[in-house]
């Protein structure tokens, strides 16, 4: 019996792992903010037009920026938490801060190879690559790889599946 450790469980030994792009945190920071503001804002807001309580806006405002700080710090943990790996006939794909998860998609498997990318992804050069099977649950997002990686990924995931025999 091999000795194992926590994180072995999560990033198998036999595989070369890559990580997200850095730039990807400015990307989770300025959705954090701008999702953050409109929520806090308009959660402050209707509480002084609804009650004109000084001191519940100001609380409401005061848990808003914590949260809001809480969710841009964290922004660069949990895209360092993110790590994916091409096996020889299977795609790992491992993320989490509290809970880690661990996918391992067999290329015989992938039905479909999705790449998007909304505006503030693409203003930093970036796109998600989600690989879809035949299992309900097994819709697996690798987010913010570069363009080039994202491309090459997607080729990659298309010919290893067809070479699999994959598709129903």
């Amino acid at each position: 019996m091999t000795e194992s450790t926590p994180d072995s469980l999560f990033r198998p030994d036999n595989a070369a792992w890559r990580s997200l792009s850095p730039r990807y945190v400015v990307v989770r920071r300025l959705s954090a903010l701008l999702t953050s503001l409109v929520f806090w804002c308009v959660a402050a807001a209707a509480s002084w037009i609804a009650l004109q309580l000084t001191w519940l806006t100001a609380v409401i405002a005061g848990v808003g920026l914590a949260w809001t700080a809480w969710r841009v710090v964290r922004a660069g943990r949990w895209v360092r938490s993110w790590g994916w790996a091409e096996r020889d006939s299977d795609l790992c794909i491992t993320h989490g801060l509290w809970t880690r998860e661990l996918t391992v998609i067999p290329f015989g498997r992938l039905q479909m190879v999705e790449v998007s990318s909304g505006p503030l992804l693409r203003s930093q050069g970036l796109a998600n690559v989600q690989l879809i099977t035949a299992a309900v649950q097994s819709r697996a997002t690798i987010p913010g790889l570069p363009h080039a990686d994202a491309v090459a990924l997607r080729d990659r995931m298309i010919e290893l599946s067809e070479a699999g025999g994959a598709g129903l």
